[in-house]
């Protein structure tokens, strides 16, 4: 019993921390990157939020120096990783980059410092992005496409979904005068029934990052 107990309170205080949603609007990023993925999206990647990653605050934990050397190689084809064929299922539809591999790096640079089970941390993650995806943020982007958009805009768009000053936990990242990404500070229990609305009222506010750009069609 002692041993479950504390086994049940380091799984706690490991999930109970700040950690960063990277979330993508694809189309904005195949505007200004030619990955292999941007020659046949899936229409979900058109019209919906996609994962980058949940990077909690420490990096490569009790991970294999050869792992790390592959990673940091991007030889990320070359790195072992056992998952549920229903996660690797969902990965193709949430996360684009998992196609090249994407997916292995997360986990071994950030994931690693969230959970020794990658099952488990891309289901936290996929949870996290379909929920943004059910709110207003997301139609917003849909109806601002192929339009210039200032990120104090998409902040307070955040703040009628979530609460007043939701907004000023997100930062925006901006490449060649498009809005790419979006970056959600988080805090508290993160885990796959967590609610956005929790996790970023627990998390501190961050720099709005770029001012705004298109966003893609």
């Amino acid at each position: 019993m002692k041993k479950l107990l504390f086994l049940l309170f380091s799984a706690i205080a490991l999930w109970a921390q700040s950690a960063i949603l990277a979330v993508q609007w694809y189309p904005s990023v195949c505007k200004v990157h030619r990955y292999k993925t941007c020659k046949h999206p899936l229409p979900f990647w058109q019209t919906h939020f996609t994962l980058h990653g949940l990077w909690p605050q420490k990096e490569y934990c009790d991970i294999p120096a050869r792992y790390k050397i592959l990673d940091k190689k991007r030889a990320w084809q070359n790195i072992p990783l056992s998952l549920d064929p229903r996660v690797v299922n969902l990965l193709e539809i949430y996360m684009p980059g998992s196609k090249i591999g994407l997916h292995k790096h997360e986990f071994i640079k950030h994931g690693s410092c969230f959970s020794k089970d990658p099952n488990y941390y891309f289901l936290t993650s996929i949870a996290l992005v379909s929920q943004l995806n059910t709110t207003k943020v997301r139609y917003y982007f849909l109806k601002k496409r192929n339009r210039y958009v200032s990120t104090k805009k998409i902040r307070k768009m955040f703040d009628r979904v979530y609460f007043k000053g939701a907004g000023k936990r997100v930062r925006f990242v901006c490449k060649k005068g498009y809005i790419t990404e979006m970056r959600l500070s988080l805090g508290g229990l993160i885990a796959p029934n967590s609610e956005l609305y929790d996790l970023l009222k627990e998390a501190k506010e961050v720099n709005i990052g770029c001012r705004g750009g298109k966003i893609g069609r």
